[in-house]
């Protein structure tokens, strides 16, 4: 099938070390972003009832994003920081600010509750970035 081909171009050595560190990384800052005490801003206008397993697989979620991220970087040669930085950014504002935006807009949602979301995609980005860059 056509659509597997592109695991033809898999890197030899994938960078097994930085996509665990960047999903641990863009887990942590979930936390931290999110966290009632740092940001009340988003808790006076939205529900914050976590379950557990939200937790779960927001963490499922993260080693997802990160390997999606380091198999893109694999096609940079060589991943240099402003390389990187400049995925970070076209991956922020074409694959996860629409669907912010789209998705706070049809639930009437405050600006600053779309912009606590987006941005905290960017930040993980570009933490990702200098992982990758780093390591």
């Amino acid at each position: 099938m056509i659509i597997f081909d592109i695991f033809n171009q898999f890197p030899t050595e994938f960078p097994l070390l930085k996509t665990i560190l960047c999903a641990v990384i863009g887990y942590i800052l979930g936390i931290v972003w999110y966290h009632p005490k740092i940001n009340s801003d988003y808790h006076n206008h939205a529900e914050y009832n976590p379950k557990a397993s939200i937790y779960v697989v927001a963490a499922f979620l993260w080693v997802v994003t990160s390997c999606v991220y380091s198999f893109i970087v694999s096609f940079l040669t060589p991943p240099m920081m402003p390389a990187l930085l400049g995925l970070s950014t076209f991956l922020w504002v074409g694959f996860v600010l629409p669907p912010v935006l789209l998705n706070g807009l049809f639930k009437s949602r405050p600006l600053m509750i779309m912009a606590t979301d987006s941005s905290y995609y960017l930040a993980a980005f570009y933490l990702f970035a200098v992982i990758h860059d780093v390591l």
